[in-house]
């Protein structure tokens, strides 16, 4: 559970995050005389507040969904003191006004899906060490965010932030390359500190995993980075969804005033530990732009494959609002697999950014035409602590779903 004062993964994790604090406390004042005063002075603390309006109008719903929600976070961060450092992050997420919207929890089954619940939360709460050269350990409830999430990220999108359980240890002592590895046995996942209503996505709010996750990238070309990743998970809560993925990616860019940008990736997946599934399928993705006079363009085309009817590629814990169209339409990969033809165009106009991007969907196996959606974003600083954002998100269906519509309007401030 995500809640501060959950039992489990949680308050197991606080009270190890206590003990180690309480210790170092124990230290500090032993080796360098400070007073418990100077100790938390030394720390910096930060505040985010972000607010968002958000609409959805699913012909799958008979009503509209009208979400007005507000993330608090609170986040401290010590001083680091003989190689150690503590991080404790509290989240807060409350509705403002009317709740018209169906969180996963409630029972407004008849209006739009947003799936920002309210409750209270332990965000990070991580213990980081760096006395080994080139070597920094953290253990502890923490973002991890490799690439560009579309494996592994953090849904920053959502007012719940999904966090990871676990250790990671992150090396850089060759030359140009940072390597990274995690055992993860906990993902808070986006829907609140407790679980949903049975049958939907929330049902599991966390998800006790056994999970080896293996990332590394190497920027020593001068024209672009090459990672290489591992990622094996053995997910306790829900057998089918444990598998293994092996792949690489390669992207970067040429040129000084005008750039042309490149990415390429491949991946294999394959079942994995107690899942009852047998299948391998492909994931790989071709993107090109150019950027010149402040505006940049991109053609891309992306797979995640099937394997008949045995099984398709699945990225359970990526950043899923990133890809294939903002109305998040496909956050679970349709049994034929799926194939995105995408284009963008970003420029600014009057100091804000602004993009369209265009996405048609088809099916990887069969001749299925699943529709295309447009997006379009609006975001812009006001201020170096307020910054605004508009996106628009229109899927229009044919073989797939149902034609929805959706809108956002949300202001951060960050002190």
């Amino acid at each position: 559970m995500k809640n501060a004062v959950a039992k489990g993964p949680t308050s197991k994790l606080a009270i190890a995050i206590a003990a180690i604090v309480l210790g170092l406390s124990g230290q500090t004042f032993a080796d360098e005389e400070l007073t418990l005063e100077d100790a938390l002075k030394g720390g910096k603390v930060d505040f985010t507040f972000r607010y968002r309006f958000e609409n959805v109008d699913d012909d799958a719903r008979p009503d509209e969904g009208h979400a007005s929600t507000l993330l608090s976070r609170l986040t401290y961060t010590t001083q680091a003191y003989k190689d150690f450092q503590v991080q404790l992050e509290v989240d807060n997420v409350s509705r403002v006004g009317s709740d018209n919207y169906d969180d996963l929890h409630n029972s407004n089954t008849d209006r739009g899906v947003v799936a920002d619940t309210d409750g209270t939360a332990f965000n990070q709460a991580w213990v980081a060490y760096t006395g080994i050269d080139d070597t920094t350990l953290k253990f502890g409830r923490q973002r991890i965010n490799l690439d560009n999430q579309r494996f592994v990220g953090g849904v920053g999108w959502r007012q719940n932030e999904q966090t990871y359980d676990g250790v990671t240890v992150v090396n850089t002592s060759l030359s140009d390359t940072t390597a990274f590895y995690a055992y993860v046995q906990n993902v808070e996942r986006i829907f609140g500190p407790d679980d949903g209503r049975n049958g939907t996505p929330a049902a599991n709010s966390n998800l006790e995993t056994e999970a080896h996750i293996f990332n590394a990238n190497y920027k020593g070309f001068g024209f672009g980075t090459l990672s290489g990743y591992a990622y094996l998970l053995d997910v306790d809560d829900i057998p089918d969804a444990s598998t293994q993925t092996f792949g690489a990616r390669f992207t970067g860019s040429q040129g000084d005033e005008t750039k042309f940008l490149y990415t390429a990736e491949y991946a294999r997946q394959s079942d994995y530990k107690d899942s009852t599934k047998s299948f391998d399928a492909d994931y790989y993705t071709l993107e090109a732009g150019i950027e010149a006079k402040g505006v940049t363009g991109k053609l891309g085309y992306e797979v995640l494959g099937a394997d008949d009817d045995k099984g398709a590629f699945q990225t359970p814990l990526a950043t899923l609002h990133k890809f294939q169209g903002f109305a998040d339409k496909f956050l679970t990969t349709p049994g034929d697999g799926i194939e995105d033809m995408y284009a963008s165009v970003f420029t600014n106009i009057l100091g804000a950014k602004v993009g369209v991007i265009y996405h048609d969907f088809e099916a990887d196996e069969g001749s299925a035409d699943y529709g295309d959606e447009v997006d379009l974003v609006i975001a812009k600083q006001v201020h170096k602590n307020v910054h605004l954002l508009f996106k628009y998100a229109n899927y229009n269906a044919d073989d797939f779903g149902t034609d929805t519509q959706k809108a956002w309007l949300q202001v951060t401030v960050k002190f």
